[in-house]
């Protein structure tokens, strides 16, 4: 039987998260030649093709190279899984995990699901970080990062790896009046996908804006709470918020989703505690 190199499962597990060669090698901060280099090595081993080039010379991966992506992946959580279960045996999950995020996941999915995490781990000390700029892990700001997008820096310092996606639906105010107008994104955040769907909604026949532009998902929630018009929000924390309720209908455009990310040091202090919040973010997300 064929022993496969686990870097080499590694690297096409990297080329199924970026979808490319270049983003590949951007997560595991190698060049682009070591990639193909290794990705050719483990074809060898297989047999077969794992990838092939569409039209345009697009990458993309065979049933096979899938599943073995899908299989590497898992072996990546299983490994971070297995420390985190080797910390708690030897009583080492304890220490400060300074975690980052964008407030609204701080806000209203994370502080509110840390308590099991913290009775399980009661040397733990886990560091909440509310803030929509990016903070470096290559200047130590934090820990661990979630990202609402594919990171695109780092280099060999950080890992990078997808841990599930955000959706979104409209909602609005549950009970009492409110407004039909869409609250919207101010244009510093146009670029980002939710606000772009806004932006477009809002310019189309019979619909119109609130009137109000905001900086965040957090006070975009709390607008809709308060009736000043509909919007749309993730579900992993809408859906929590009984002020609120989704408009089912179908929409002239499918609504945005995004892909979330967690970032870590690739070389950690305190292995035993990060493992132990990375599995605990996994199990949030993928619930």
């Amino acid at each position: 039987m064929q022993i496969l190199d686990w870097y080499e499962l590694q690297v096409l597990a990297a080329v199924r998260r970026s979808g490319s060669i270049a983003g590949a090698a951007r997560l595991l901060g190698v060049d682009q030649t070591t990639v193909s280099r290794r990705l050719a090595r483990l074809q060898e081993a297989a047999g077969m093709d794992l990838l092939v080039r569409g039209p345009g010379r697009r990458l993309s991966l065979t049933a096979l190279g899938e599943e073995l992506a899908v299989r590497a992946q898992r072996m990546e959580a299983e490994s971070e899984a297995a420390a985190a279960l080797l910390g708690e045996r030897h009583g080492a999950v304890a220490g400060t995990v300074r975690l980052t995020a964008v407030p609204v996941l701080v806000n209203r999915l994370l502080a509110p699901a840390a308590g099991p995490l913290l009775a399980a781990h009661p040397d733990l000390a886990l560091e909440l970080v509310p803030e929509n700029r990016d903070l470096s892990l290559t200047r130590r700001e934090a820990d661990l990062a979630l990202r609402l997008a594919r990171p695109v820096t780092g280099g060999s310092e950080v890992k990078a790896r997808r841990i599930g996606t955000l959706s979104y639906k409209v909602y609005e105010r549950r009970s009492g009046t409110h407004s039909e107008g869409w609250v919207l994104y101010e244009e510093a955040m146009a670029h980002l996908p939710h606000a772009r769907w806004l932006a477009r909604q809002a310019r189309r026949p019979g619909e119109a804006a609130a009137g109000l532009h905001v900086g965040d998902a957090e006070t975009a929630q709390e607008a809709v709470a308060s009736g000043t018009g509909r919007s749309i929000l993730p579900v992993q924390v809408a859906e929590g918020d009984a002020r609120l309720r989704a408009v089912e209908r179908a929409w002239e455009e499918a609504l945005p989703e995004r892909e979330i990310w967690l970032l870590s040091h690739a070389r950690q202090p305190n292995a035993a505690a990060i493992g132990a919040v990375s599995v605990w973010l996994e199990t949030l997300f993928s619930a």
